[in-house]
């Protein structure tokens, strides 16, 4: 029973994003741009838990009457894709048509049957908008830089290669969650300064997307093993 128990609190945990969703869509509406921020990086926080949590409380097996994998989807669909898209839309002045591309482009990929694969990778840019958005905002970046941005990454998001993710990917996982880590506090105090952010703070902050990055590139092509003379 108290198994039962936690696994449908880890449920109900996750359905917190969906509420986090609502709230940021709420205050994205009334003009609230840093506090809309804020919402969407509690979502963000709920996110990166939740999976963990599902798996030590063995959620499939003990509420397998609840698809956990589909409200996951969900709430990551809504808070990954959705809200930053109209946060853009309306902070950002990105066009419908731009943000439309995002939306179906996502949209696609998380409903691919392969979206996430068995050796533990993400397929395709794996939408993560609100970093995206937000230093399109903190970068000043004009429309037409952020539009330009924002289509190219849809693209990437229906495209087959291997980006790692981040709590689940074997290789250099350890690395990964220990460099995540001065990242998240870097990203939480711009969150507050925004704009007033130092310059060289912004460009520090780019050594986990550029670290992401090498390493996925590295998935994608891995060393050859030397054959045999």
């Amino acid at each position: 029973m108290k198994k039962k128990a936690a696994a449908l609190a880890v449920h109900l945990f996750t359905a917190i994003g969906v509420l986090l969703a609502f709230w940021a869509l709420l205050l994205i509406i009334q003009g609230e741009l840093q506090h809309s921020l804020f919402v969407m990086a509690l979502a963000v926080i709920v996110d990166s838990l939740d999976g963990t949590l599902a798996r030590l409380a063995d959620v499939s097996t003990n509420a397998p009457f609840i698809d956990g994998a589909l409200m996951d989807n969900i709430s990551d669909y809504l808070n990954w894709v959705f809200i930053p898209v109209f946060w853009a839309y309306m902070f950002l002045d990105v066009p419908f048509l731009a943000g439309t591309v995002v939306l179906i482009a996502s949209l696609f990929g998380f409903s691919h049957n392969e979206a996430k694969t068995e050796d533990h990778y993400f397929r395709g840019f794996p939408s993560y908008w609100n970093f995206v958005v937000f230093y399109l905002y903190l970068l000043e970046a004009d429309v037409w830089v952020s539009t330009t941005v924002l289509v190219i990454l849809a693209v990437l998001v229906l495209v087959p290669i291997k980006f790692i993710y981040p709590s689940r990917t074997t290789t250099w996982r350890r690395t990964t969650l220990i460099l995540a880590v001065p990242f998240a506090c870097i990203i939480i105090f711009m969150l507050f300064t925004l704009r007033e952010t130092p310059f060289w703070l912004v460009l520090l902050s780019f050594y986990y997307p550029v670290y992401y990055i090498a390493v996925s590139v590295m998935a994608n092509n891995p060393p050859r093993k030397a054959g045999r003379k």
